[in-house]
């Protein structure tokens, strides 16, 4: 009886490690998801920013395709890719280290199963050899030690 909960407890350990992998898995998907959402917003902020300055300049009847108006534009663009590049940097980064964790848990998960199980199969060893293995003397009464049956 030993030996079923043994491989119960095993194979619930493994289970647990799954259900764990699979929620950092998925919380590594929302990440990922949300660095798109952001790169995207970060994109059209840029577009917005830049229009903006390209209004601004050409409402004030400033030549917005040279000169500085244009660096400064330019400028807004690079500040804004590497706000972009930052952005998913950091989401790729959290992603990782959420998968990272997943595998850690799936394999702690594995451990402790293994652990469980050969815990309980050595109890169920124990067990066994103390109700199999239990001498008893085979002589009702021996003589004492030292005692001369003459």
């Amino acid at each position: 009886m030993g030996g079923v909960g043994a491989a119960t407890s095993l194979v619930g350990g493994i289970e647990e490690g799954k259900q764990q992998k699979s929620a950092y898995d998925y919380n590594a998907d929302i990440t990922l998801q949300n660095m798109q959402d952001q790169m995207i917003a970060n994109q059209q902020e840029s577009s917005a920013l830049v229009g903006k300055q390209a209004s601004s300049y050409a409402s004030a009847g400033v030549d917005i395709a040279s000169g500085s108006p244009l660096l400064i534009m330019a400028a807004t663009r690079a500040r804004m890719a590497v706000k972009g590049q930052q952005i998913e940097e950091a989401g790729t980064e959290q992603a990782a280290i959420q998968r990272y964790q997943g595998k850690m848990a799936a394999f702690s998960g594995t451990m402790s199963g293994i652990n469980s199980f050969l815990t309980g199969i050595s109890k169920a060893a124990s067990t066994y050899t103390a109700g199999t293995f239990n001498p008893s003397p085979s002589v009702s009464n021996p003589a004492p030690y030292g005692a001369n049956s003459d």
